[in-house]
């Protein structure tokens, strides 16, 4: 497990990376008053960096990924509160393409940033696949089509609502996955299914991502709740052994451009 790296010149032994530690590991190195974990305490950490993260003479280095390290000043890290506001209620669910790929670079670059994503004890258990090829996403719809035509004339809730979507597949129109070029598919272990928050929020982040790089986004529900009940498409997707397929989302260019924000329902609060 890393340990933490301390530049003495720069330390002020302020102990605040102390007390900002998650897992309340790091005390004052043997014979000094500089920071340390103790040898024994080393297991316990679970690199969220939170220790040079809030140094403020920023002379904490967690040694781990140390060559991704990012050092940042108060410009950086800030954004007009009514330039994101707009930002975030700009954005919108994408059901026209384009028939334009989407680098493989620029989705590496979403899925970087995704990354950061925050998740339970740091586990970062989110893992991705990306269905690059148009072709394979015709054929998803096409298999969540199928499953829709098992669901019909039975009980399940979405059952009085496939006939309609199934017609519309059927006289040529998608309505499973709108024609999109692409779609990501966010898969976490087989035994945290019963919690798929870590998931969500890492595709939450690249649904407010994409739109940074020009890429439009929606999420696939049919396809979501295809996955969870038909196994020929869990075969077609693939996911690695001991994997669950959580959340899948459609990307590509939009064809037409936001020029407006729609309203919505005002926030509903309860003080307490």
């Amino acid at each position: 497990m890393p340990q933490i790296i301390v530049d003495k010149g720069l330390c002020t032994k302020c102990h605040t990376c102390s007390v900002v530690c998650v897992t309340k590991i790091i005390g004052n190195g043997e014979g000094s008053d500089f920071p340390a974990i103790p040898e024994d305490k080393l297991d316990y950490c679970i690199k969220c960096g939170h220790c040079e993260s809030f140094c403020p003479e920023r002379a904490l280095t967690l040694d781990y990924l140390i060559e991704e390290k990012l050092v940042l000043t108060m410009d950086d890290a800030s954004i007009e509160p009514d330039r994101l506001a707009l930002y975030v209620k700009n954005r919108r669910s994408v059901r026209h393409f384009t028939t334009e790929s989407v680098s493989k670079e620029v989705v590496a670059q979403i899925i970087d940033i995704a990354r950061y994503a925050a998740s339970g004890g740091n586990s970062q258990p989110v893992k991705w696949i990306v269905i690059y090829e148009p072709v394979k996403i015709t054929r998803i719809a096409a298999l969540t089509i199928d499953w829709m035509r098992t669901i019909q004339s039975t009980n399940h809730p979405l059952a009085p609502y496939v006939s309609g979507i199934i017609a519309m597949w059927d006289s040529g129109v998608d309505l499973i996955c709108h024609n999109a070029p692409h779609m990501v598919i966010a898969h976490i272990p087989e035994e945290q299914t019963d919690d798929p928050t870590d998931a969500i929020i890492a595709m939450t982040h690249f649904d407010i991502a994409a739109p940074s790089l020009g890429v439009g986004t929606c999420w696939a529900g049919f396809v979501k709740m295809a996955m969870d009940g038909y196994q020929p498409l869990r075969d077609f997707i693939s996911l690695p052994d001991g994997r669950k397929a959580v959340c899948p989302m459609l990307f590509g260019f939009s064809k037409f451009k936001v020029t407006s924000v729609p309203r919505r329902n005002p926030a509903e609060i309860i003080w307490n």
